[in-house]
């Protein structure tokens, strides 16, 4: 199914709206790179008030074209906008870029005229790219619909940029370099098209191997992070993003926050254009080395040592090389000095220079090569850069250059890039392009590691809490006292608080604490006023003192209710403060940092997206707190850390009118989390929406959790799939026949492969889902048996499904369970139709699907297939 972008990418016909013969108008630049660019399909030039462009034949309207139009390029003045877009239909079109806007784009008239042309578009069912937009390039397909000059040679590459400028600019540096693109788009203001739909595109262009992006504003959030997370699995993306200096303060800096955004979606962000085309640059020669350990080989100290110094500020490892390395120099330079890392050749002669990068290329220990060039009298660039290539010519392991003092040498890059070696210029460039590759490296190292299995998510009882929140809305209050946010952070497992009006309920509840006990009012702003209770004899003194002293202190209307709470009888191990703060982009973020009182345990705060599990918050742990103080941390202590940040996790997914939250400070003894202090702000009008629309990311859907009952009698266990469950499904996967495998991959399949396994397991529950059914017994559940899923096909508009039981299992009425849940989740998602493939050999599953009410119908790709659709309107 193809997406419905691809006409930008593939048209078969091209109608410029606006075209003109007046010399450097808009319409008349960009229908002459049209024309240049050699475009194969029909392109029809469009204006009602000249007949011809160019010597060609202009129509007077796109209704007189009379043929279907795949692609619109609108290069009219603003205000004859609305009716191309009005006439558009007659002719099939479903994709625009519109090239003009109105000036002044903050005014009330220009975005008045935005809603006018989004509102006809919809109307129409065309879909947008602009307005303002530069336009688009597709080498491959000879297209080039934009008013800049220079076109792009063809490569693998992909460049989205908001700006139109900043696309021209890489398109002027790129081209002399031999950098090529297989598509080049600009999104200008984005009132339509955005970042999410246009990744999904390239995902699955076969044409595009790595991504470039320049990004002012992300847009529909939720929808940039789903595909990013998705492209980031199976192509680099490296984003550069603006305007952090225009940014309103926060308690967590968006810019911040956009870092912890590409961490989630495991993606790389460079801070600077100059490193952006250095991204280009590394990307676009295809080779990912399999390390991060780098040889640096100069023919000078000084530049040697910078390169050094720069990759220890990108923790990249400098090789240590083997003795045969060390060996082979000795023999080549005649001395030790030059065999350490890094190697300083001095006054070699290119022979030796790139003698010795081929020896630190064939070391083992050596993932990567940078090689440095200075003048000197006896080393010519050019020369140095001919023996440079003929070693790295071949190679598996990228080799990198800086040839300093050759920025305007074309003789030099020639000869670099004849060998597959790009020139970087300076050291600083040549590392930080490395630290791109070892970046990106590991976050796919990241992505496919298998979490350990972690017990299942607990679903809490947010429901009970809704009294609290319409009570909130009613007072008008945007703070939580005390007493109030202890209930909140009892329903998600965080306790150690009390809250009672009496002397007796204190005593019972001092029953089921731990002393000593710390006693306080219950307010909104903590007074000071506090009581320590080290026995139960001590209570009624305390209770009494701290009465009277509230009762004096306090203004009118305190409530007269104390707030009891655990503190720890040994020395803790760490202070920390955990914070939930609400980002205006990004919804719920979640910040691990020093408590009130610094003790040295955290090295700088660490930023995380919601929802957390285990794995990721132990992550934001490591991020956070200083390996030698980890190192050194009783295991229970960073268990308790972990769990406190999973709760605190499900507590952002699950009340987004909890605006704050701040647990400062929270003190761990025994392994056991002491909350210290509180406070909340909270929004009472916003209330949990199906869908998590408050989140970037789509959490665990907890609410899916349940039993089910066989006819038969049998309990059996539903939930969605997790990460963790990557063993299971594994095991699941080898249980199954190899007919049943086949029936469901529609090869031989012998083995789910790590990327399979990380795949099926890692779900991205915004466009897709799995459920899983397994069987219970002593000591929970144990097995799958069972699963049914389905993903978002490209059109957003339907999923495509699929599911499979275990042998033994087999019509017993688990699959009719399944995809009864799975199909109730597709239509509460939105989506219209449930689509799938099925072998026709698979005759049970044909009569299974059409019990359901799926239509069948000839695969017309695959005589061996046939298709299956369900219509949700009617389920």
């Amino acid at each position: 199914m193809q997406h419905y972008l691809w006409p930008l990418l593939r048209p078969r016909s091209v109608a410029l709206v606006g075209a003109s013969e007046r010399p450097r108008s808009l319409g008349r630049t960009v229908y002459e790179n049209l024309l240049t660019g050699g475009f194969p399909g029909e392109l029809y030039a469009v204006n009602a008030r000249h007949a011809t462009v160019l010597e060609r034949t202009a129509y007077r309207s796109l209704a007189a074209i009379g043929a279907p139009v795949d692609l619109a390029i609108v290069a009219t003045p603003p205000h004859a906008v609305v009716p191309v877009l009005e006439s558009a239909v007659e002719v099939g079109i479903k994709v625009a870029v519109i090239m003009t806007a109105p000036d002044g784009i903050d005014t009330a008239t220009a975005r008045a005229w935005s809603g006018d042309v989004s509102a006809t578009a919809r109307r129409n069912g065309i879909r947008i790219v602009g307005a303002g937009a530069l336009g688009v390039i597709r080498p491959a397909a000879h297209l080039n619909a934009t008013y800049c000059a220079p076109t792009a040679l063809r490569g693998r590459l992909a460049l989205i940029a908001q700006s139109g400028a900043v696309a021209t600019a890489m398109l002027d540096f790129a081209t002399p370099l031999g950098i090529g693109f297989s598509c080049v788009i600009s999104l200008g203001g984005g009132i339509d098209v955005g970042f999410g739909e246009l990744l999904d595109l390239l995902l699955l262009d076969q044409e595009t191997d790595g991504i470039l992006l320049y990004v002012e504003e992300v847009g529909d959030t939720r929808a940039f992070m789903s595909a990013l997370r998705a492209a980031a699995r199976t192509k680099p993306v490296v984003v550069l993003k603006a305007g952090r200096s225009q940014e309103p303060s926060a308690t967590v800096a968006p810019d911040t926050v956009f870092d912890a955004a590409l961490m989630r979606a495991g993606t790389v962000r460079v801070s600077t254009y100059t490193q952006l085309f250095a991204a280009a640059r590394i990307l676009a020669g295809g080779r990912i080395p399999q390390g991060d350990r780098v040889a640096i080989v100069s023919n000078g100290r000084g530049p040697a040592v910078l390169a050094a110094d720069r990759a220890s500020d990108h923790r990249i490892e400098l090789a240590s090389l083997t003795q045969k390395s060390a060996e082979q120099l000795d023999r080549l330079f005649g001395t030790g000095e030059r065999s350490t890392n890094p190697m300083d050749v001095r006054n070699a002669a290119p022979e030796q220079h790139a003698a010795a990068v081929s020896i630190a290329i064939d070391d083992p220990n050596v993932d990567v090569v940078i090689a440095l060039h200075v003048p000197r009298p006896n080393t010519a660039a050019i020369e140095a850069a001919e023996a440079l290539a003929q070693v790295a010519r071949g190679r598996a392991k990228p080799v990198l250059a800086a040839w300093l003092g050759a920025i305007d040498r074309a003789g030099v890059h020639a000869a670099l890039e004849a060998g597959g070696v790009s020139n970087f210029y300076t050291p600083e460039n040549a590392v930080d392009a490395l630290s791109f590759l070892a970046a990106y490296r590991n976050n796919q190292a990241w992505l496919l590691e298998v979490p350990p299995p972690q017990p299942e998510p607990e679903p809490f009882d947010v429901a009970s809490l809704d009294p609290l929140r319409v009570r909130l809305a009613e007072e008008g209050r945007d703070r939580l006292a005390l007493s109030e946010a202890s209930t909140v952070l009892a329903t998600f497992g965080i306790g150690g608080f009390a809250v009672v009006d009496s002397l007796e309920r204190a005593e019972a509840a001092m029953r089921g604490l731990r002393t000593p006990l710390m006693l306080e009012p219950d307010v909104v702003e903590r007074s000071g006023l506090q009581r320590v209770v080290r026995s139960r004899r001590s209570l009624a003194k305390a209770w009494s003192e701290l009465r009277d002293d509230a009762a004096s202190a306090l203004p009118p209307g305190w409530n007269g209710r104390i707030v009891i709470r655990e503190v720890p009888r040994d020395a803790t191990v760490g202070e920390f403060a955990v914070v939930v703060a609400t980002d205006r982009r990004f919804g719920p973020v979640i910040v691990l940092g020093p408590a009130h009182r610094r003790d040295g345990f955290i090295r700088q705060p660490a930023v995380m997206l919601p929802p957390l599990n285990a794995r990721l918050a132990a992550d934001l742990v490591a991020q956070a707190i200083r390996p030698s103080i980890v190192s050194e941390l009783p295991t229970s202590t960073l268990d308790a850390l972990v769990d406190t940040l999973t709760r605190v996790s499900a507590l952002a997914c699950a009340l987004p009118w909890v605006h704050s939250l701040r647990l400062d400070a929270i003190a761990y003894a025994d392994g056991r989390p002491y909350l210290v202090g509180v406070t909340a702000e909270v929004d009472p009008q916003r209330r949990l929406m199906r869908g998590y629309p408050h989140m970037a990311i789509h959490p665990y859907p907890v609410e899916l959790i349940g039993d089910v009952t066989l006819s038969d009698g049998t309990t059996l266990h539903l939930r969605p799939i997790r990460p963790e469950d990557a063993e299971l499904e594994r095991a699941f996967v080898d249980g199954l026949s190899e007919q049943t495998r086949y029936y469901r991959f529609f090869y031989r399949l012998t083995e789910l492969t790590p990327s399979m396994l990380a795949r099926f397991t890692q779900v991205d529950y915004d466009r897709e889902l799995a459920l899983v059914a397994l069987t219970t017994g002593e000591g929970g559940t144990h097995g799958f048996v069972g699963v049914a899923r389905y993903i978002a096909n490209p059109d957003q508009t339907s999923a495509e499904f699929a599911v499979v039981v275990a042998d033994a299992w087999q019509r017993r009425g688990i699959a009719r369970i399944l995809m009864r849940g799975l199909i109730v989740c597709a239509k509460r998602r939105g989506f219209e139709q449930l689509t799938g493939t099925i072998l026709r050999v698979n005759e049970p599953m044909l009569a299974f699907v059409r019990s359901l009410g799926f239509e069948t119908s000839e695969d017309p790709e695959d005589s061996a297939q046939v298709c299956a659709t369900l219509s949700l309107a009617t389920q």
